[in-house]
């Protein structure tokens, strides 16, 4: 299958032209997919697999490595507790037709209208309005999820070794997450509830507090088991969108015998939820991968996160990278989250072509998109030297960004990943400097990427059409 030539593939074929890259890594690098479900049938997903032997070998209906699961050759669905990844009998009806729709959106979503042929744009407003057709272009992009973020990992990138778990029910904001939350607190608060008396903050942090034990206990199983693939780098492209969280803080704010909730009041609480609510779980869940450099998606709802607190993006670990999408390398997506301090460095997420369940390929856009984007990036940081612990590979994607004015005060490096320079710091690194004087080094001797020109100002979010388009279908 030939793959769309991407701002990594280009920069990846200009840096083996240098010689800059070698040609084949010792071994492959271990990556871990943490999403909806990854397709590892799909023809081009398979031969980057990294199934587990005693069960590849074993018997059907077998735990033939005593770990505790049945058959799982290439990881586990913690959503339905089984061994199907992605279930393959939901495949959407007229799937083709609702690829297309998808591909003429995110065509649109990176160019605007004006890049289509009026007919071109009748047949997808006519489609998209299409009352059977609309579900299915939504169900799709969840179902679809975790096997499009391995695709854009496995693209022109033979040596990685994919394996995934079903850690979320669709592949976006895990709303389920937050309404059991929710229900929990309200048992928990039962007894405050029944009195007169407000709750209090320090009633809050407590139940919070006792909210994050009960899910750090809970994710054990799914913490020890992701630490059985030694995973060199980690994908995460799902998270808890701070409004959701704020509305339904806000609702119970008023319960709980607050009166007059200010949205300042209730972020102030929200910030508090999540951070002794989520992130402890979050913690827990990662501190077995501690060899692993873990990708996190900023988000897609515009906001700017510096002064709140979301999940994963906030979890208290050193070997974490936050990752905002751009429109090619040309602007901020205006979808993407962004935060001068709490997000790292920004690279392409719109548009993107990868793998679909089934054996098909076609398009996504979203921070979803970006962060598997920047992994596959970070593999060939990796493939050049793999002694690099996670902290040094962060500093060194980094460090060696592409700086731009338009991302200046909206992600933590103002820049986009430079794979090029990266690679060549990684290898001042491999040859015996320190981390820092190869960075120093590397921007002397790297160019910045070249930017081509846009086609089109980008869609008009003014027209509510496109408007309601762009953001219907972001992920």
């Amino acid at each position: 299958m030939k793959f769309r030539k991407s701002l990594i593939i280009a920069a990846v074929a200009a840096a083996l032209t240098m010689g800059s890259l070698p040609v084949q890594a010792a071994k492959p690098i271990n990556v871990l997919v943490v999403d909806s479900g990854s397709d590892f049938t799909h023809k081009v997903l398979n031969p980057l697999a990294n199934p587990i032997k005693a069960e590849l070998n074993g018997k059907s209906m077998v735990d033939d490595d005593n770990n505790g699961y049945v058959d799982d050759i290439y990881g586990w669905n913690f959503v339905e507790n089984n061994k199907t990844l992605v279930n393959l009998e939901e495949t959407p009806p007229e799937y083709d037709r609702v690829l297309k729709v998808m591909q003429y959106i995110n065509k649109m979503q990176q160019s605007g209208k004006e890049a289509f042929t009026p007919e071109e744009w009748n047949w997808l407003v006519k489609n998209y309005n299409d009352p059977k057709l609309g579900p299915w272009v939504n169900f799709c992009g969840g179902w679809a999820h975790g096997t499009h973020c391995a695709g854009i990992i496995a693209s022109n990138n033979k040596d990685v070794a994919m394996n995934a778990i079903r850690h979320i029910p669709t592949g976006t904001a895990p709303k389920s997450w937050i309404s059991d939350a929710f229900a929990r607190l309200k048992f928990k608060l039962l007894q405050k509830l029944t009195g007169a008396k407000r709750v209090t903050y320090a009633d809050l942090e407590a139940y919070f507090s006792q909210l994050g034990e009960e899910y750090t206990k809970e994710i054990q199983a799914q913490a020890k088991y992701i630490a059985q693939f030694n995973p060199r780098l980690i994908n995460c492209s799902f998270g808890t969108e701070n409004s959701n969280i704020l509305k339904m803080m806000k609702s119970n704010m008023k319960q709980w015998g607050f009166k007059n909730v200010t949205d300042e009041e209730a972020q102030k609480v929200t910030n508090l939820f999540v951070t002794k609510a989520f992130l402890p779980r979050d913690k827990a869940f990662f501190a077995g991968c501690k060899n692993a450099l873990v990708f996190i998606a900023a988000g897609n709802s515009s906001e700017n996160l510096d002064g709140m607190v979301t999940s994963p993006n906030n979890v208290p670990i050193p070997n974490k990278i936050v990752i905002a999408a751009t429109n090619e390398n040309q602007a901020l997506a205006d979808f993407s989250c962004y935060g001068e301090n709490t997000v790292d460095v920004a690279v392409p997420g719109v548009n993107i072509y990868a793998t679909y369940p089934n054996n098909k390929m076609g398009y996504m856009s979203g921070t979803s998109m970006a962060c598997p984007n920047a992994l596959g990036m970070a593999s060939l940081v990796l493939k050049a030297n793999p002694d690099l612990t996670p902290v040094e590979l962060k500093k060194i994607l980094m460090g060696t960004v592409d700086v731009k004015s338009w991302l200046k005060g909206k992600v933590r490096t103002s820049g986009v990943i430079n794979v090029e320079r990266a690679v060549y710091a990684a290898q001042q690194v491999k040859s015996g400097k320190t981390v820092a004087d190869a960075i120093k080094e590397a921007k002397t001797k790297v160019a910045d990427m070249a930017v081509k020109r846009a086609k089109t100002s980008g869609p008009n979010l003014k027209d509510p059409v496109v408007r309601k388009m762009y953001y219907s279908n972001v992920f």
